[in-house]
């Protein structure tokens, strides 16, 4: 499927006026790849950040530095309470800029890489739409680079928020079923552009060659930009659904959630041909959506923890429920910085092995009529919260 004229302006969408020195634009890519060697399948994510970009375009700014600037002999008069301690000064805190590049794998052994590129070494194309920086290129239709973080850079720069280690990819995917709704405001905008999306080609990461299959490889797209990340941050996306009902593979079903907005949560999803919207700015007084996330009552001492993800949406035609589960001890945790910097991040977990329920239900009259039960697996899983931290 072509993606429409609409998502193609969106995704081509980058910050502008006022916005180019204060706020972020997101890109991420998620697909599900298999191990040449194992056999076993890991979900990757490629993602590209522009944060704050225009405020310094010659080179890459962190927020995270030391708190204090000294030197050896400065902690010597520190201690010793001698007057030269006085002069001491404590850093400024400082605001991000820069473009990020980021690849990781979501498994039994998650990490991610991150490179960091200043703006004036970004070449952009609008038509075709392309972004690209050394042998880094994102498009409309592929996504290719390599990446190597060595063991003294990741030892030097903590400040990084990365893992060490190195890989390369070389991709092409096509978008099978788009939105382009999903949460707007004036200065803000979320949207699964590729609900369901096939990625195909090789990803080489830490040595091990993956295979990417289109039909296996379950991918989801999603762009965001705005002023910063939400406050809350709740996720969860899946193409891979079956159901329980008749046992068939719902091969044109998929879903994404998305927030905190206003208070809210967006639901985007299409089931065989249904499709459905719940999202804050379009939302009828008689639609309600419930979610949370919460830890899993333990089912046996044996039992790994688990975290629960749930959904109930209702409308004056639908009903929808979803409950997600996943091992604690899957998790990945990921820090990103917010735009206003002041060490302000965005404190986030997040799995590709999330499996669980979809129940939808139809209401005839007073009555709930039950349309489909279905299975979820490979479920996008995140949540998180902004906040002060201390790195």
């Amino acid at each position: 499927m072509a993606v429409s004229k609409k998502g193609l302006k969106y995704n081509r969408f980058g910050l502008n006026k006022s916005h180019k020195k204060v706020g972020i634009n997101y890109w991420r890519f998620f697909f599900c790849a298999k191990s040449k060697e194992s056999g076993l399948e890991s979900t990757f994510f490629i993602e590209y950040e522009m944060l704050n970009p225009w405020l310094s375009p010659v080179e890459p700014v962190l927020g995270f530095k030391p708190r204090i600037k000294i030197s050896e002999d400065d902690l010597q008069y520190a201690l010793a309470g001698t007057s030269s301690a006085l002069g001491l000064e404590s850093e400024k805190m400082v605001t991000p800029s820069y473009v990020a590049l980021r690849i990781g794998k979501l498994d039994s052994s998650p990490k991610h890489l991150c490179e960091y590129i200043p703006l004036k070494n970004i070449k952009f194309n609008s038509k075709p739409f392309e972004i690209i920086t050394g042998n880094n290129k994102i498009s409309d239709n592929e996504l290719c680079g390599e990446m190597l973080v060595s063991y003294e850079e990741h030892q030097k720069h903590p400040e990084y928020l990365c893992d060490q280690g190195i890989a390369t990819w070389n991709l092409k995917y096509d978008v099978i079923k788009e939105s382009v709704d999903g949460y707007e405001n004036p200065t803000d905008k979320w949207f699964p552009i590729g609900m369901h999306a096939y990625f195909s080609g090789i990803v080489s990461f830490d040595g091990v060659e993956y295979e990417v299959e289109p039909k296996k490889s379950s991918g989801y797209i999603e762009r965001f930009w705005g002023k910063s990340f939400p406050e809350k941050w709740f996720h969860l996306s899946s193409s891979t659904l079956s159901s329980l009902i008749s046992g068939n593979t719902l091969f044109n079903s998929c879903f994404a959630i998305h927030g905190v907005f206003e208070d809210k949560i967006s639901f985007l999803g299409d089931f065989e041909g249904t499709e459905f919207s719940f999202c804050p700015n379009t939302m009828k007084r008689t639609d309600s959506a419930v979610w949370n996330c919460l830890e899993a009552p333990e089912l046996d001492q044996d039992e790994d923890k688990r975290l629960h993800w749930s959904v109930s949406l209702s409308s004056k035609i639908w009903v929808i429920d979803i409950d997600i589960y996943c091992k604690e001890k899957d998790l990945y945790n990921r820090i990103l910085e917010l735009p206003e910097g002041k060490r302000k991040v965005l404190n986030m977990v997040q799995t590709a092995t999330g499996i669980g329920e979809l129940k939808l239900y139809k209401r005839i009259k007073n009555d709930l009529e039950q349309i489909e039960f279905a299975r979820i697996t490979n479920v996008l899983c995140e949540f998180g919260h902004t906040e002060e931290a201390d790195l």
